[in-house]
């Protein structure tokens, strides 16, 4: 019996990827002792960059270019008329993440973070006046900027904005395994996305467990969380054999998460730390041969 390898490769890191996110998301929730070990997360972090990088740029985006070249062909257009529409949709996935993360959740006090507002804090009793308050009851003023007075507000939602833009990334990344249709592409991807989804579910307990969520609150969104992964790959599966065109703007649309990943979170993360700065160079550089290496082998073998 001929072993259908991809589906396989595709069944598994829908497993790995939820059980991942569900056992390393309620450590932090369960553990009091828990501390992570920041060499390992450092060195998995560059690692995972070096794979998100190197599966959007040399692998979905030429991908990605091809299928629309291939509905060209099909549609007897001739080669001059194209426009790079691949790269166009990466273009627009990586702005439209850039603006859900940077601009749609996140408001920014720039210029109002060096002003500070008078608190009064009243001590025993409410006074009339200043002058009938007893000198131990009269109002203490203290100087709370606004910047305090958002991060106490804010506080409690901070794990669920985080969810919701890491769900964004989660649902992307599942949909460029479930439409990938080559052996060594898909296992390459779901490699690039295992390898930091452990790190991703810790993140996500941390945050639930730092802002005082209840545990069965914290327990059902992480589990929410772990089912994004797959259903990402389901629809992707079912989209796999669509045609060229539409196989080719998920390709786009996963290549531009790709890229952002990359740039924008996890390599920008490591390499602004000073701490381990060979070492993560080292597991950037050896992800970026691993995935190249995986490229060369499609190449030979299939």
């Amino acid at each position: 019996m001929e072993i259908d390898y991809l589906n396989t490769i595709k069944v598994i890191s829908m497993i790995l990827m939820f059980l991942m996110i569900i056992v390393m998301g309620n450590i932090p929730l369960r553990s009091t002792a828990f501390k992570g070990n920041q060499f390992l997360l450092e060195l998995t972090g560059a690692f995972s960059g070096g794979l998100f990088l190197s599966v959007g740029i040399i692998h979905l985006l030429p991908e990605s270019m091809k299928q629309f070249h291939m509905y060209y062909r099909a549609q007897k257009i001739e080669s001059f008329e194209e426009f790079p529409y691949a790269c166009l949709i990466i273009v627009l996935s990586f702005t439209l993440i850039l603006y859900i993360e940077k601009i749609a959740f996140i408001h920014n006090h720039t210029n109002e973070d060096n002003h500070s507002y008078q608190v009064s804090v009243i001590q025993q009793q409410e006074c009339i006046s200043e002058l009938e308050c007893p000198e131990t009851t009269k109002p203490q003023i203290q100087q709370v900027s606004i910047k305090e007075l958002d991060e106490i507000t804010i506080n409690s939602l901070t794990p669920y904005i985080l969810q919701f833009a890491i769900g964004i990334h989660a649902f992307f990344e599942g949909l460029a395994i479930g439409i990938e249709q080559q052996v060594p592409q898909c296992l390459g991807i779901s490699l690039a996305v295992v390898c930091h989804k452990w790190a991703e579910g810790l993140t996500l307990g941390l945050s639930f467990k730092k802002a005082n969520t209840k545990i069965h609150s914290a327990t059902i969104m992480i589990f929410i969380q772990g089912i994004i992964n797959p259903i990402g790959i389901l629809i992707g599966w079912i989209l796999a054999n669509q045609g060229y065109i539409i196989t080719g703007i998920f390709q786009s649309i996963s290549a531009g998460t790709f890229v952002y990943i990359a740039t924008m979170e996890v390599i920008q993360e490591q390499f602004n730390q000073k701490s381990n700065s060979y070492y993560k160079m080292m597991m950037f550089l050896f992800a970026i041969g691993f995935i190249s290496t995986i490229w060369k082998i499609e190449k030979i073998s299939f």
